[in-house]
């Protein structure tokens, strides 16, 4: 796989978190850096369904990203700091970086004309700031109707969204308690009852991935509107490619700190086909921890973060990749 290293703003910006930094690149013009690797032996033998493969790195004042979040005509990303502090765009073209919000913190949304981000203003129900792109202006409106429909309550729980609500189906989400639930026409199923995170609906709403269970060794469930478990096993953060039928998601490895506690060692990206069970390694990299996985609205180019240094990634995805049995034990 083509791999090239592009830095943001000053170069030679040294990547923060504990472990292996990638290398410094090659200086280029216009404050672009781009150096190639040397494919890794084994490439030819092995061919991976990702190829040119690109790695942002941010400057010396936003030194690691994360959360990638596409635009709608696939040129440009979202991405927040540390912790998931501010709001940044990423223009894929020449590796630029500009921020909108320094210290913003929480979801973001691209208008269908990606001439705005919208935010969610806090502690103020349906209303949202659109942040214009072009001149960084700032107003308040309520919420748009691209944006999913939130629900105040919900049999008397907490604030719950529809991730999914079109063709006579339905898929809510209650956040706070981790609930799931589904319509298809008229028959209703709980999918989960409690403690469910980052749950995808497919593009079509007929299938529903989420996680459960700590992330350090989080399983991943899809599942039909009816409540039949199609997959179960370990990952998270699933993306649906357009097709509705197969998924990206990571898969963390658990490790423990030096006083016991658990956390990721590394993770890897792993394609899934939901129909046979049948997986395709995307990324083998245990210098890593690949996460956040995001498809561009094309479908082509896949993005993620790297929650060990801090760069965020993409790649051209094959749309044929071979599916193989199994993973990691």
């Amino acid at each position: 796989m083509r791999r090239w290293w592009i830095a943001l703003g000053l170069l030679g910006a040294a990547a923060c978190n504990a472990g292996t930094a990638p290398p410094d690149p090659t200086p280029g013009s216009a404050g672009l850096a781009l150096a190639e690797e040397p494919a890794p032996a084994e490439a030819a033998a092995s061919p991976t369904p990702l190829s040119d493969e690109r790695i942002y790195r941010g400057p010396d004042d936003v030194p690691f990203l994360v959360t990638p979040r596409w635009s709608p005509a696939g040129d440009r990303l979202l991405v927040s700091g540390r912790h998931g502090v501010g709001l940044h765009l990423l223009d894929l073209a020449d590796g630029s970086l500009r921020t909108l919000d320094p210290t913003y913190q929480g979801r973001a949304f691209w208008s269908p004309d990606a001439l705005r981000v919208l935010v969610p203003v806090p502690r103020a129900q349906e209303a949202f700031e659109a942040i214009e792109i072009a001149s960084g202006a700032r107003e308040r409106m309520p919420q748009p109707a691209f944006i999913p429909e939130t629900i105040p309550l919900f049999e008397g729980r907490a604030g719950a969204e529809f991730l999914f609500d079109a063709d006579s189906r339905r898929v809510l989400y209650e956040e706070y308690s981790g609930r799931l639930v589904a319509w298809d026409g008229d028959r209703r199923t709980d999918l989960a009852a409690v403690d469910a995170w980052g749950p995808r609906a497919a593009p079509d709403g007929r299938r529903v991935a989420w996680c459960e269970g700590h992330l350090h060794q989080s399983e991943l469930v899809v599942a039909s509107l009816d409540g039949t478990v199609l997959y179960r096993g370990r990952g998270a953060h699933p993306a649906w490619l357009a097709d509705g039928l197969r998924l990206v998601f990571t898969e963390p490895a658990p490790d423990f700190e030096y006083d016991g506690r658990p956390l990721v060692g590394f993770a890897d990206l792993w394609l899934l086909d939901v129909r046979t069970g049948g997986r395709a390694r995307l990324t083998d990299t245990p210098e890593a921890i690949e996460m956040e996985p995001a498809l561009s609205p094309q479908g082509t180019e896949l993005a993620w973060a790297d929650w060990r240094d801090g760069t965020i990634h993409t790649a051209r995805l094959a749309p044929d990749a071979a599916m193989q049995e199994g993973g990691r034990p």
